[in-house]
């Protein structure tokens, strides 16, 4: 008999383990991970059973888990029927942008951003992550909540902003707010935004760059600023209208690499306070650069660089005006197997297309570019970039060499030391004049039309 009784007493001692280590498994679930591993070592250290306690966990962890399944449907519930609630569409990069630049007091996280202007680290953005999350605004209960939701071919962000109050008073109040902080911060600079994944992102902010730093004739750069700045007048926008004329102006700018095309660009955009959109051609197909298109501003600048991809020749092709690449009877032809030439027209001369828009078209061989494409009413005015003259030589020379507001601190006039403070800005006065003598030697003894001013600027003529 002792041997059955023993047998029997193994046997009923492996289905206790069993159904305990059942238990366990649901209490690393309900409870927390690694439960298991931590009561075996409590149970050696203490010589406990835990095991009778087990099922009294057990039921612990049920109570937890039904009680936050219940508050989960209350907040819900709650949510539906006594907040209101404003969905931030992903594409609302300036909403989005500006809520994490505000700072807002929270109890479980603050939206803040490192604004340590000295440092020279790279900006720190401190936003929540992923969940619901709670702040409190001007006695106000808010809930932010963010997902990322993942689509058939790319994922995208939502936000949305909460209060327990059936009116939306309290959350247009923070968004104002938070886009008038973020004005504030991105005053005087020049957003720069980009594609990606079938839409336009801001790639970075940048200072506005000055139109005296752009070399070029001043005839020609008052003309054009002249040009633009009569177009986005509302009065024209007027003229436009009565007329039935699209309400929009297109720029090309050609001649060789490093004549300052680009930078010209983002000059023009500082200098009206508009918004820049780069677009490479090579980089997108047809649907995307039609969705893109779609999506500009009212006001902006769109920078499309080397136009004379779309129509550039390839090695075989003839000369004449049907065989290039870019005529009409090749239209069939793309670039880079993307974007056709009869896309991009359709695009510019399409009536439901954005109007206000001033569009920017760079290429380095005008000759390559179909007359079709270039005509009045798509491309509006043609500006050449040509090369350093004397007096371009002259004033890049003065560009980087002659002292400007700014370079050097000058002491304070508060300080009562006004004899130093007016040294100082005779020594500057000086400087500029002897800088401006030098200009001019220096543009006599450089050949005219031979260099660019991205040779100059970039400092490739050191010891040449």
């Amino acid at each position: 008999m002792a041997p059955q009784n023993s047998s029997t007493m193994a046997e009923n001692t492996r289905l206790v383990h069993s159904i305990s280590d059942a238990q366990a498994s649901i209490l690393d679930l309900v409870l927390f991970p690694g439960f298991t591993r931590m009561s075996t070592a409590i149970q050696g250290y203490l010589t406990i059973d835990l095991s009778v306690y087990v099922p009294l966990m057990c039921f612990f962890g049920l109570v937890v888990f039904v009680c936050r399944r219940i508050w989960e449907r209350l907040l819900g519930w709650l949510e539906t029927h006594f907040t209101s609630t404003i969905h931030v569409r992903y594409r609302e990069e300036d909403v989005r942008s500006s809520l994490a630049t505000t700072d807002l007091a929270s109890a479980s996280t603050q939206l803040r951003r490192s604004n340590d202007e000295d440092t020279k680290r790279k900006t720190i953005f401190y936003t929540p992550w992923n969940g619901r999350f709670f702040i409190q605004y001007h006695g106000h209960l808010i809930v932010f909540r963010r997902e990322h939701r993942a689509g058939e071919f790319n994922s995208r962000e939502e936000v949305s902003l909460s209060c327990f109050s059936r009116s939306l008073r309290i959350l247009r109040q923070l968004l104002t707010e938070c886009c008038v902080e973020y004005s504030k911060l991105i005053q005087g600079k020049t957003s720069l935004y980009e594609h990606q994944n079938g839409t336009w992102a801001r790639s970075m902010v940048s200072d506005v760059s000055h139109i005296s730093t752009v070399a070029l004739n001043e005839s020609v750069k008052k003309e054009l600023l002249k040009d633009i700045g009569n177009f986005l007048n509302q009065t024209a926008r007027r003229w436009y209208s009565n007329r039935g004329f699209p309400y929009r102006r297109g720029y090309l700018l050609y001649r060789p690499p490093g004549t300052g095309k680009s930078s010209l660009s983002l000059s023009i955009a500082g200098y009206f306070g508009l918004d820049i959109y780069i677009l490479s051609l090579s980089a997108i197909n047809e649907d995307c650069f039609r969705e893109l298109f779609a999506k500009l501003l009212s006001r902006c600048v769109i920078l499309v660089e080397d136009i004379d991809a779309v129509s550039s020749k390839r090695s075989g092709d003839a000369e004449t005006n049907d065989s290039r690449p870019g005529s009409l009877s090749q239209q069939s032809k793309s670039v880079s197997g993307k974007v056709f030439l009869s896309a991009l027209l359709n695009v510019i001369d399409s009536v439901g297309s954005q109007e206000g828009w001033v569009l920017i078209m760079t290429t380095n061989h005008i000759t390559y570019l179909d007359e079709a494409f270039i005509r009045p009413g798509r491309v509006d005015k043609k500006v050449e970039l040509g090369l350093a003259d004397k007096k371009m030589t002259a004033n890049l020379f003065c560009l980087v060499f002659k002292p400007v507001v700014g370079d050097v601190a000058l002491p304070d006039a508060q300080s009562g030391e006004d004899k130093k403070v007016y040294e100082a800005v005779v020594s500057q006065r000086e400087e500029a004049e002897r800088v401006e003598r030098a200009a001019k030697e220096f543009a006599t003894r450089v050949p005219e039309l031979k260099f660019s001013r991205f040779f100059w600027k970039t400092g490739n003529y050191q010891g040449k």
